[in-house]
């Protein structure tokens, strides 16, 4: 996988600098600004965002999927856990023209599985304590 300079934007990489939008629903000029943005400034919510949007899935799942081995719950602004279900939403054909990003995310959802399972075994453990 290609190295990325994380201090650039999506415009720079991308080297397309879009027009003014023409429709400017929030969500339309959110986009448009997060373009404009430097990778390394973009957080779970930006990320969140563009990924739901099917923007730029190249450059940016990388990232999040980094953000997520750390821990797959990470939050935007909608509920714990809203990256990782944005990028579950991407379509299949992508993942299989990217399998190595694909092998990551396979290793997220192992890493939350585990995690999922140690909480449960804790949680199990405390009601069956306090009866």
């Amino acid at each position: 996988m290609q190295q990325v300079d994380i201090t650039t934007t999506l415009e720079e990489l991308e080297e397309e600098k879009w027009s003014e939008p023409n429709f400017a629903s929030r969500l339309v000029l959110q986009g448009h600004e997060l373009r404009k943005k430097p990778l390394c400034e973009l957080n779970n919510e930006d990320l969140r965002l563009l990924i739901g949007q099917q923007m730029s899935l190249d450059l940016l799942l990388p990232l999040a999927l980094e953000k997520l081995m750390e821990n797959p719950l990470r939050s935007g602004d909608l509920y714990i856990g809203d990256l990782f279900c944005s990028v579950l939403k991407i379509g299949q054909e992508y993942w299989e023209e990217h399998r190595e990003l694909k092998n990551e995310l396979d290793e997220v959802i192992r890493t939350y599985e585990e995690e999922r399972e140690t909480l449960e075994d804790h949680i199990n453990q405390y009601r069956s304590d306090n009866l």
